[in-house]
């Protein structure tokens, strides 16, 4: 069954009167909407169904072959209108996040053949199309702004109303054909080694047993208020409308504004479903925000994303102490979410970051060693994941498909069973819940030795409840030498706590965080051998995030490093 239907179309019925979407107008990135905050935007179930349907007419007549149609726009409400337009005319969706380069997502509409774009209101697509060589319908959403000879989606309907009214025309016959069904709900695209993005196509049936397995574990009602926190090319954006849209609850949308501290918002609306990135939780906490009793009207709150450090999800679960708290994992090519762990008070955790728990039941998750064998044991290993929330393999791209997915014996299976590699590098702990340790591209050498990025990043953040968040990377010298480079967010006095040796500030820098620095130093030395200690300690009072929300290790290698050198030489 289409995505659609199953899920929203079917609470459409269920409950047409219902909140299903609920947009500020502060949500909208563009300067024109300045001195509209406070407008709101609301859409019942029924209207934004009926929506959906006259748009999804449009797409249709112009989508003659069906092709994937992108999306381009922020978190406007004609997003999510056009996402739910583009799934009831049985196409696959395809985000175009604009915060990348024109270039890429030009990469994009290339590799998917797309022959429609919808704009949402008030972004401006010129350089996408100054890249966009194929023959390209674009439907704008939105008030026609005038700069360019768009095609408003009003007008749009009553075209394709009245060419279908005539049935006569070749052209409308080809549109009538074009109703068969996409067996993709949505494709999203991804860094790849190259420069060209790799594709991951999501087909109905994958986001449909997601959804079934989430059902259970979360219990969503049509009575909850679900936020909407992440952007529309990640993948637990789907996460959070159609496990909201199943179940006929309501889905607010957070204000760009308030992603990195969304508890005004919760409080506000009194909502009682919250998912982020993990990391949302380290400035709250560095604002010393996170105090017991502040969100009583939480009922579930999901992280997912990256790894959820113990301390801060232990303060969350006070601080919304009528929530269930569950760490969700799982990456794209096994559709949004494969293992869980959720907090209680029955089971302690020992490791620095929030297990990833076990796999959801139906799916498999397995850990292979570095001989390629299956082990229980608590080592390292890679997590492999089999089961029907597999996505087919990378669109259109058989080479990376073959690399990603393999065909292995699993004791946990009477035949050959189809695995993705996920590359995440983890290990039991004595519950046997799985517990994320890193990435297996993390992995460098330092004279010889292998090192594990997430082994340091462990040990720093060990060190005090100030380091609210780390991250190591390397980085070779001029003189071709790696050296180890740990980015720090530290609570205390983080107004002055980025430093560079070079600047004037930096003796009085160096003053303050002498102590700190010594004490961190040397405890490192007592976790770590004296080649992982990093070369480089970056404090700052909060790390630069990317368009997942995750913090961008790429923009704190390609910066200016505010770094303050580590004496484990006298040490």
């Amino acid at each position: 069954m289409n995505l659609y239907q199953a899920s929203f179309a079917t609470s459409a019925k269920q409950f047409p009167n219902n909140i299903a979407l609920y947009v500020d107008a502060s949500a909208i990135k563009n300067n024109s909407v300045k001195g509209k905050k406070g407008q709101v935007k609301t859409f019942t179930y029924q209207a934004l169904f009926a929506l959906s349907q006259q748009w999804a007419n449009s797409i249709r007549y112009f989508n003659d072959a069906s092709y994937p149609v992108a999306i381009y726009g922020g978190r406007q409400w004609q997003m999510y209108a056009g996402i739910l337009a583009i799934l009831a005319s049985n196409n696959a969706y395809v985000p175009l996040n604009i915060k990348q380069p024109a270039k890429r997502n030009s990469k994009i509409l290339s590799e998917i053949n797309s022959q429609v774009l919808l704009v949402a209101a008030n972004e401006d697509p010129s350089e996408l199309l100054q890249h966009t060589k194929q023959p390209l319908v674009v439907l704008y959403l939105g008030t026609n702004n005038k700069r360019h000879q768009y095609i408003n989606i009003d007008d749009a309907i009553s075209i394709s109303s009245s060419d279908l009214r005539a049935n006569t025309t070749a052209t409308t016959t080809t549109n009538i054909a074009s109703l068969t069904a996409s067996p993709y709900a949505y494709i999203l695209f991804t860094s790849g080694s190259t420069s060209t993005p790799k594709g991951i196509a999501v087909s109905h049936k994958n986001i449909i047993s997601h959804l079934h397995r989430l059902d259970k574990l979360l219990k969503i009602t049509a009575s909850d208020k679900v936020s909407q926190f992440f952007e529309l090319s990640f993948d637990l954006s789907v996460h959070d409308m159609f496990s909201c849209w199943h179940k006929g609850a309501a889905l607010y949308i957070i204000p760009n504004e308030q992603l990195i501290c969304p508890m005004a918002f919760i409080k506000q609306h009194q909502l009682s479903v919250f998912s982020a990135v993990a990391s949302v939780l380290s400035f709250m906490d560095k604002m010393r925000l996170l105090k017991p009793q502040q969100l009583p009207s939480l009922r579930l709150s999901c992280f997912g994303g990256e790894k959820l450090l113990t301390s801060q999800a232990l303060k969350w679960q006070k601080c919304a102490h009528n929530s269930r708290v569950i760490n969700l994992y799982g990456p794209t090519e096994c559709t949004i979410t494969a293992t869980y762990f959720e907090l209680s008070d029955q089971q302690a955790i020992t490791s620095a970051s929030v297990p990833i728990g076990q796999a959801l039941p139906g799916l498999t998750a397995i850990l292979v060693n570095d001989n390629k064998e299956i082990t229980t044991s608590n080592t390292l290993a890679e997590l492999y994941l089999a089961g029907d929330q597999l996505v087919d393999g990378y669109y259109q791209d058989s080479k990376k498909t073959a690399q990603a997915f393999i065909t292995l014996a699993s004791p946990l299976a009477q035949s050959a069973t189809r695995f993705y590699r996920t590359g995440d590098i983890v290990y039991y702990d004595q519950q046997q819940n799985i517990v994320f340790h890193g990435r297996n591209d993390q992995q460098f050498k330092v004279s010889g030795h292998r090192v594990e990025a997430a082994e340091i990043e462990t040990a720093i953040v060990s060190f005090s409840n100030d380091i609210t968040w780390c991250v190591v990377a390397a980085h070779l010298d001029h003189s071709g030498n790696t050296r180890i480079i740990a980015f720090i967010e530290y609570q205390q006095n983080s107004s002055t706590c980025s430093a560079s040796s070079s600047s004037s500030s930096s003796t009085s820098v160096l003053d303050n965080y002498q102590h700190t620095l010594a004490a961190l130093s040397k405890h490192c030395l007592q976790h770590l051998p004296t080649y992982m200690v990093p070369d480089e300690f970056d404090f700052q009072p909060l790390l630069p995030r990317n368009i997942s929300g995750k913090v961008d290790i790429k923009a704190l290698l390609s910066g200016d490093h505010n770094k303050i050198t580590t004496p484990k030489e006298t040490l």
